[in-house]
Formats: structure tokens, sequence, C-alpha cells
């Protein structure tokens, strides 16, 4: 796509939210990681992304993050928008009404709001990326280190085909059903 003219690209994956219209074909957070590992390990450096390079490691599995639900505030038509614009929540009249009367302990792999526990969507994470990086002297240092990492090694291809750890059952905040009935991590 960069040799046609387009400037710079943007990655983010689905998860299987209420009103997705086809929930069985998505992935867990332990299958989403091994496939961006697949898909930016053998990226090259015409590849552009106009991304946080530590969002693209946590897409990959080498940083975790919490999200930070009021990270990417919307506004439209019927106002603002209440987190995560993918659970469509309702809308608020102003910012300050947003902010002051949204529940946002409620929002996040961390909330235990199973509408989130398969969430790893660029409107909560990429946000927190981006304080890791200006937060601390670490993260900008991992970021600068993220930016000039090409990942070309070929063996994080092999992770595409790679098993899934299977877990309980019984605890539907931490796997999605794969296939025949197994189960896989989502979190870890």
């Amino acid at each position: 796509m960069m040799r046609l003219g387009v400037e710079s690209m943007m990655l983010s994956p689905g998860y299987s939210y209420d009103k997705a219209p086809d929930q069985k074909h998505f992935l867990g957070r332990a299958r989403t990681r091994r496939l961006f590992r697949g898909i930016l390990s053998n990226r090259k450096k015409h590849w552009r992304f106009n991304q946080s390079p530590l969002f693209l490691e946590f897409l990959m599995g080498k940083q975790q993050y919490a999200c930070t639900p009021w990270g990417m505030p919307t506004y439209n038509i019927f106002g603002w928008q209440k987190p995560c614009y993918l659970l469509q929540d309702g809308y608020a009249d102003t910012f300050k009404e947003l902010i002051e009367t949204t529940e946002w302990h409620n929002y996040g792999t961390e909330s235990g709001n199973p509408r989130c526990a398969n969430c790893m969507v660029h409107s909560g994470y990429e946000a927190s990326a981006v304080d890791h990086t200006f937060g601390s002297l670490r993260g900008f240092l991992q970021t600068v280190r993220a930016t000039f990492s090409h990942y070309d090694d070929e063996s994080a291809l092999k992770l595409l085909n790679e098993p899934v750890r299977p877990v309980h059952a019984f605890n539907p905040l931490v796997q999605i059903e794969a296939d025949a009935g197994q189960f896989e991590e989502t979190r870890a």
C-alpha cells in the first residue's frame, strides 16, 4: 500500500462485542496476539503505521496495558458517545456530563465487564500506550526501541499455527469457545 501512495495505516483487532453480527469468528486475546506477532514479525521498513509503536507491541503481546476508556472521546450528532463506541452505551449532552456521569470503572478488561473480556481495540489501549510513552523515561526509551525494531524473525510466523493453551470452561471472562467445544485463554 505504501508503494501506491498510502502515507500510513492503522491496525486494530476486532472482538466479539454485543452488536457484532458474526460472533463466532472473532479471536480471543491469545490468538489475537499470535496473529499480530505473525503479521508484524516480517514487517519491512517501508511499512508505516499511524500508531504508537508500543500499541503495536501490545498487539503482539510484548507490552501489557490496562484500558483507558476515556482516552478517545467521540462526538457526533447525537452528542458525546459513552465508552466504548463499540458497546453503544448511549450519549451525554456535554463533555462535562460524559466525564462526570460515566462509571469508568465498568470499562476495560480489568473491570470484569464480560462485554470487554476479549477487547484489545485501539480506542482504549492506544491511549494507554501513548501515556506510557510520555509518562516515563522508560516508556520513552521503549518507544524509541520499538520504532526501530522490525521483527524480521521468521520463527514468529510459526506462532500462527501453535495450539492455544486450554483453560477451564466455567469462567467466561477468561476464555472463549473455540472449535470442537474447546476453550482458549483470552487474557494471558
